[in-house]
C-alpha cells in the first residue's frame, strides 16, 4: 500500500469502543482483550501528569492533542520482499550482511519478518507481538507487562490499552545468537499514535544483541509514539540493546524501558536519541540478584526547539553488582535537555559498584542542559560515585584546530564527533553506526549553513 492510498480508520481519539475494534481486527484471544481493557481503566482513573509532579515539572506535553489522533492504524498485508517495503524504509534494512534477523513495522502493522534458518532450528523466536500471542500464549502470559505495567503512569497505561506492533525475542537457555537481530518501526502517517512494544526474554546463559529502531520522516508529524521495552535476562546471560529514535520533528515520543538483570548476567543499553518534538524517556536497569552487570550508555543531539527529557535507574538489589552510566547530550539552537539519573542501593546490597556521569555540551548560548545525578543508599558497605558537567566547546581547542587552517564549521564538526566517538563505537551494526553518523552530520550542516 503507498502513503498516497492509506485510508484513516474511523476514530479520532481513545476509547473503549476503539480499543475494542483493536483487538477485534487482530484477533486477539479474550484473555489479551481483558489486559487491554484492565489497562483502559487504569488510565481513566489516572490523572495526567501535572507541574506539581517533580518528574514531569520542566515537560510541556499542552501542545498534544490526544482527542484528535488516530488510536491505530487499519491492519496492512505482510510482505515477503524487502523490494516491497517503502522507499524511505529500504535504505535502513536492506542486505543481511551481519545480520542475524529482521522484522519490519509500517504504522501498525509488521510489514517484513525474516529469521535465519540457524536460529529457528536452536529455538530462538523473533516475532512481531500480534504473532506472539497467536503462536506463544504461554511466553507472554509469563512476561508480558511484567517489568513495566500499566501503573508505571498514564502514558503507561494508555500504551498497554492501545499498543500495536512491536517485537518479542526469545532466546533458550545457553544459545548464543552470534549476529545482530534488528527491528525496525517506520510510520510515515500524519496524526497517528504509533504504540510498539518490545518484549526480550534470554534464558541463563543465553546471549542475544538486538537493535531496536523507531523512525519516520522528518516532515511526519503531529505525531506520538508510546513506546515500552521489557527485557528479562536470566542467570549468566549477556544481552546489548540498542535503541535507536530518529521521530520526525512533529512527534510527541513517550518510551519507557526496564531490564530485570538475573544472578552474574551482564546487560549493555545503548539509547540513540536524534529525533522528535519532545521525548519523555524512562531507562531503568534492575539488578535484582548477585553478581549483574549493567553498562548503559546514551547520544543525544538536540537542535531547533527540540526537548529532550530522560530518567535513569541503576537498582541494585543484590550484592555484588556493578553499573556504570554514561550520557552524552549535544545541544544547538534553543534545544532542552534535562537528565535526571538516580542509582539506588537496597539494604542487601552488598559491595555494589555503581557510577553515573552526564556529559553535556552546549553548541549555542541559548541552549540549555539541566542535570541532576542522584543517590539513594541504604548500605555502607557499597562504592558509588556520580557526576555531571554542562558547558560550551573548549575555545582553546577549537583555535588550535584552526590555527592548523581548518575553518571554524569543521573543527566544530570534528569537536562534536569526536565527543560522541567513544559512544559511537559501541552501535553493533555497521549500517545503523553510519545512519547515526548520517544524521549527526545533518545536525552540525544545518548549524553551519
Amino acid at each position: 500500500m503507498s502513503v498516497e492510498a492509506r485510508t484513516e480508520t474511523k476514530y479520532r481519539g481513545f476509547s473503549e469502543e476503539a480499543l475494542r475494534e483493536l483487538s477485534l481486527s487482530r484477533g486477539e484471544p479474550e484473555w489479551f482483550r481483558e489486559r487491554r481493557l484492565e489497562a483502559w481503566r487504569i488510565y481513566e482513573q489516572t490523572p495526567f501528569p501535572g507541574k506539581k509532579d517533580e518528574v514531569w515539572r520542566r515537560t510541556d506535553v499542552s501542545m498534544l492533542e490526544l482527542g484528535q489522533l488516530e488510536p491505530f492504524a487499519e491492519l496492512a498485508a505482510r510482505s515477503e520482499d524487502l523490494a516491497n517495503l517503502p522507499a524511505a524504509v529500504r535504505p535502513a534494512v536492506e542486505g543481511t550482511d551481519g545480520r542475524g534477523g529482521l522484522l519490519v513495522h509500517r504504522n501498525s502493522s509488521s510489514g517484513y519478518m525474516h529469521l535465519s534458518d540457524d536460529l529457528a532450528a536452536k529455538g530462538v523466536i523473533l516475532a512481531d507481538l500480534g504473532t506472539a500471542v497467536r503462536e506463544h500464549p504461554d511466553l507472554l502470559k509469563e512476561h508480558f507487562g511484567k517489568l513495566v505495567t500499566p501503573m508505571d503512569g498514564k502514558y503507561a497505561a494508555l500504551h498497554y490499552a492501545f499498543f500495536s506492533g512491536g517485537v518479542v525475542v526469545y532466546v533458550p537457555r545457553n544459545v548464543e545468537v552470534e549476529l545482530p537481530l534488528q527491528s525496525l518501526t517506520w510510520s510515515d502517517r500524519t496524526g497517528l499514535a504509533v504504540m510498539p512494544h518490545t518484549l526480550v526474554v534470554v534464558e541463563s546463559g543465553g546471549s542475544l544483541v538486538l537493535v531496536d529502531e523507531f523512525a519516520s520522516n522528518d516532515e511526519h508529524g503531529p505525531a506520538m509514539a508510546n513506546s515500552v521495552a521489557e527485557l528479562s535476562l536470566g542467570a549468566g546471560s549477556q544481552v546489548k540493546y540498542v535503541a535507536l529514535q530518529r521521530w520526525g520533528t512533529g512527534v510527541f515520543n513517550f518510551s519507557n524501558q526496564r531490564a530485570a538483570i538475573g544472578r552474574d548476567a551482564s546487560f549493555t543499553s545503548l539509547s540513540v536519541v536524534l529525533g522528535s518534538r519532545v521525548t519523555k524517556s524512562w531507562v531503568d536497569s534492575r539488578l535484582v540478584e548477585s553478581g549483574g552487570n549493567a553498562q548503559m550508555i546514551g547520544i543525544m543531539f538536540a537542535d531547533g526547539n527540540q526537548r529532550f527529557h530522560h530518567h535513569t535507574l541503576q537498582d541494585h538489589q543484590g550484592p555484588n553488582g556493578s553499573s556504570d552510566l554514561l550520557y552524552k547530550v549535544a545541544l544547538t539552537d534553543h534545544a532542552r535537555s534535562e537528565f535526571s539519573g538516580l542509582i539506588r542501593v537496597h539494604k542487601n546490597a552488598f559491595k555494589t559498584d555503581a557510577y553515573q556521569a552526564n556529559r553535556n555540551l552546549a553548541l549555542s548560548s541559548h541552549a540549555r542542559a539541566d542535570s541532576m545525578p542522584k543517590l539513594e543508599i541504604e548500605n555502607n558497605d557499597v562504592r558509588c560515585t556520580h557526576g555531571a558537567t554542562v558547558g560550551p566547546i573548549d575555545e582553546e581547542q577549537l583555535f588550535y584546530l584552526m590555527a592548523r587552517g581548518i575553518p571554524h564549521a569543521e573543527a566544530e564538526h570534528m569537536m562534536v564527533e569526536g565527543f560522541f566517538q567513544p559512544v559511537m563505537e559501541r552501535i553493533p551494526l555497521e549500517a545503523v553506526k553510519e545512519r547515526v553518523r548520517a544524521a549527526v552530520d545533518a545536525k552540525l550542516s544545518a548549524r553551519a549553513r
